[in-house]
């Protein structure tokens, strides 16, 4: 016998959350970085970076479908939304 995987759709709120904690993750390291960079880098550059780091990996982890320490926090902030 085979066995079958239960599929099932992410929610959009979900989905929303897990790319609320990636984009602060992203952000603060990108922050980091700019304040060792002592402001020779435009700022807005970390900005789009971090934005499209987090669409990315939200992309990623909704694909992969694996549960991770994001989901629980996803799940966290769903619950304060």
């Amino acid at each position: 016998m085979t066995k079958q995987k239960k599929i099932t759709k992410m929610k959009l709120k979900h989905k929303i959350a897990l790319f609320t904690v990636y984009f602060v993750l992203f952000i603060a390291l990108t922050a980091m970085i700019d304040y060792y960079a002592y402001d020779i880098i435009n700022p807005w550059i970390f900005i789009v970076l971090s934005f499209l780091g987090a669409v990315g990996a939200t992309l990623a982890h909704a694909k992969s479908r694996e549960k991770t320490k994001a989901d629980e926090l996803a799940h966290d902030l769903e619950e304060i939304l």
